[in-house]
């Protein structure tokens, strides 16, 4: 499954800004697949690390700083696996 699962850099990109930053405690919304893609982005002038996850998350990381994200959008279900149970529309 995971072998089957990639996203180009303009997939990757569309996956991060349709994410919102998760809030204590919704994590549990969300599935985790052993599948993760790692690259590197600038946001308003900031450069962070990302991984995303299979299962719609992501994590970005600047520094000291790092920003937990979850996509549950309908338009995220053609980039990724697994959505949420219940996502938004």
């Amino acid at each position: 499954m995971c072998r089957e699962w990639s996203l180009d850099k303009r997939q990757a990109a569309s996956l991060l800004n349709l994410s919102r930053e998760l809030q204590e405690g919704e994590l549990h919304q969300f599935d985790w697949l052993p599948c993760s893609i790692k690259g590197r982005t600038q946001i308003q002038g900031t450069v962070w690390d990302f991984e995303i996850n299979a299962a719609g998350t992501s994590i970005l990381r600047s520094g000291e700083r790092a920003q937990l994200m979850g996509c549950s959008q309908s338009a995220c279900e053609p980039l990724v696996i697994l959505m949420p149970e219940a996502h938004d529309h």
